[in-house]
């Protein structure tokens, strides 16, 4: 994410998303009554039977509703039309969509800008200059492979070993190292400057062996880890780890994990409170210290209104990811929660 400009009079910004991660937050950030205005195009038609054809335009709307393409890294926000140019291809009043990609410059215009979300997209600009980071969980069977991203640990793909315990000795070898070029031809192709192989057993053990003993090259950082299995959970696991506490000591999602440990503990001793009511009442009372709040629901009205005292009385706000596992574990708990001072 880049910050172009921020005006603090006209309450607007100018960004520059680089990556998937920013779309996600320009999604969250960009609510119903914002202007956006951005580059587009539309289909301009001379007469009524004219087919008409698509003209580039800059164009300003009074957002209604967001739509995330993950698979597009687009995210689309349509509304009505408040003005733009060249002006003989703006239809005021009319809805249109706009599309933002990677590089897409969009300025936003809201009533007013919290101190909260400037933190969180400052914090995407910090976080843009770090390196990402891959995790490769792996057994026997098979190998899982995902990014760490500022929107949560994204799964990209699975591959599986075919090795048996009925295979010959000399066969079983043979297998091991064809699955083991698999899984390093994947690493490589991977568009990270640090991977961490885990799993548990010697496997991970056997890949790094495999790796030295051949010299094959690896064109990354690689870093190995324990983990309990080769799912999803053992991604959790690594996450949490100390391997990747020291690679990411100031990631997002790493945070995310910290902070929602730290809330259960909190609540098994009674110092912690979770949904709207019982967190809107701690932060009136002066008894909060942190809130962990979803991203789902920060454009609720109830919860602009907690989020807006806790953030008059200079308490901490973490904004989760909902669609991640730590923001998952977080809707168990109604969304938000507070933890006590």
């Amino acid at each position: 994410m880049r910050i172009i400009r921020f005006n603090p009079v006209t309450s607007s910004l100018k960004v520059e998303p680089h990556s998937f991660d920013d779309l996600y937050l320009l999604a969250i950030v960009i609510s119903k009554g914002d202007t956006i205005e951005a580059k587009s195009t539309r289909r301009f038609r001379g007469h009524e039977k004219d087919v008409g054809e698509q003209k580039d335009i800059t164009v300003r709307i009074l957002v209604e509703k967001s739509e995330i393409d993950k698979n597009a890294s687009r995210v689309r926000f349509t509304g009505k039309i408040l003005g733009g140019h060249p002006e003989e291809f703006i239809n005021m009043g009319s809805y249109h969509t706009v599309n933002i990609g990677p590089g897409d410059i969009v300025d936003i215009q809201k009533k007013e800008w919290k101190d909260y979300v400037i933190k969180r997209l400052k914090q995407a600009v910090a976080d843009s200059k770090k390196p990402q980071l891959g995790i490769v969980v792996l057994d026997d069977e098979k190998a899982l492979f995902s990014y760490v991203k500022g929107y949560g640990i994204d799964i990209i793909s699975e591959i599986y070993s075919h090795l048996s315990k009925r295979l010959s000795e000399k066969d079983y070898a043979k297998a091991r190292d064809k699955y083991f070029d698999e899984v390093i031809k994947l690493v490589n192709s991977m568009g990270v400057d640090i991977i961490v192989i885990a799993g548990p057993g010697f496997m991970k053990d056997d890949v790094k062996k495999y790796i030295e003993s051949k010299h094959i090259e690896v064109n990354k950082r690689v870093v190995y880890a324990p983990s309990s299995d080769a799912e999803r959970s053992g991604i959790r696991e690594v996450m949490q780890g100390e391997v990747v506490a020291k690679l990411l000591a100031n990631e997002h999602v790493r945070r995310e994990f910290e902070y929602l440990n730290r809330f259960i503990m909190e609540l098994r001793a009674g110092r912690a409170h979770s949904g709207m009511e019982s967190v809107e009442m701690m932060v009136n009372e002066g008894n909060a210290s942190a809130i962990l709040v979803n991203d789902s629901i920060i454009n609720d009205e109830n919860a602009k209104r907690v989020l807006d005292s806790a953030d008059r009385h200079g308490i901490r706000i973490e904004i989760f990811n909902s669609e991640d596992d730590a923001g998952i574990q977080l809707s168990n708990f109604k969304n938000i929660v507070c933890i006590s001072k």
